[in-house]
């Protein structure tokens, strides 16, 4: 996934049964940001995966999970 490309967003919500995805419509990729690895006391480090930002058709610009990005073109 790589900034310019044509995405489908389909929002992760939850966890176990109250996980439920949100379909969040069409947009581009505008940037891909780099996380750090969380520490949790003495759990860790926790790797999320990269955040990635994107242009939706609302006009919006949110970060989404990678997980939650299908690239369609």
């Amino acid at each position: 996934m790589k900034v310019g490309d044509l995405v489908e967003v389909n929002q992760m919500r939850g966890a176990g049964s109250y996980k439920h995805v949100i379909p969040r419509g069409l947009g581009v990729v505008v940037r891909v940001e780099e996380t750090e690895p969380a520490m949790y006391g003495t759990v860790g480090p926790i790797d999320f995966g990269p955040i990635v930002h994107v242009l939706l058709t609302t006009g919006q610009t949110e970060g989404f999970d990678q997980k939650s990005i299908k690239v369609i073109g």
